[in-house]
């Protein structure tokens, strides 16, 4: 995905393939080894995300929206992506799939308040468990977790971690973990009193957007309700 997107940063549709355009991929993308490209190339071209005409000694990037029908998008909402984040690929792509459940979520929320008739305030940090990931995304949570602390340090995301005070005496948190059920692994000293760990509140610094084009081919193929 990644040599695929800056081959479209490069071309609105051709570029010619030969050594002067592999020695600028190495170089832009800080990639040692020249098979590494063609071994990337070759599965864009099986998987006819790019096509190679030989004779002519160039390549064809298929566009957008012909790679979303390819694909059966269901959503026309895309991550802003900036050109410079080519070498913080996978912490963006792993902060723009955090983004999108988080707008995601947060929009099924107020669907939900505003059925029973109250408001619900808007936060840039908002609750965004793992395992809810994990759920969505039928990954681990273990890797959701991962993955979402490498989108953090990479400054893409910011997560601030939530308590809720209990009301125990701290010599009895450790009896509460050990015959308490599965959540009392959530027992946590903080401030000098114990507390329930709660998910993480997180913000995103990625800026989503719907591309009108895609929306509408989507739209006319099966009646969904994109982002």
């Amino acid at each position: 995905m990644r040599l695929y997107l800056y081959l479209k940063s490069q071309c609105s549709g051709y570029l010619p393939w030969n050594q002067e355009t592999i020695q600028k991929i190495k170089r832009d993308l800080s990639i040692k080894e020249t098979r590494t490209i063609h071994n990337n190339l070759e599965w864009l071209v099986k998987n006819s995300w790019v096509i190679m005409n030989s004779k002519r000694g160039v390549i064809r990037v298929v566009s957008y929206l012909v790679l979303s029908k390819k694909l059966q998008f269901h959503s026309a909402t895309g991550a802003l992506f900036n050109t410079d984040q080519f070498h913080n690929f996978r912490p963006f792509i792993y902060a723009a799939v955090v983004t999108y459940y988080l707008k995601y979520k947060h929009r099924i929320a107020k669907q939900s308040e505003r059925k029973k008739g109250r408001s619900i305030t808007n936060c840039s940090f908002q609750d965004m468990p793992a395992q809810y990931l994990a759920n969505v995304l039928k990954m681990g949570k273990s890797t959701i977790v991962r993955y979402r602390q490498k989108a953090w340090d990479a400054g893409f995301i910011k997560m601030k971690h939530r308590y809720k005070p209990l009301y125990i005496p701290l010599d009895e948190l450790e009896f509460c973990r050990i015959y308490g059920d599965e959540e009392a692994w959530q027992l946590v000293i903080h401030n000098n009193q114990v507390m329930v760990q709660l998910s993480n509140a997180i913000t995103s610094y990625v800026r989503l957007r719907t591309k009108p084009a895609l929306k509408k081919c989507i739209y006319s193929r099966e009646k969904v309700d994109p982002l």
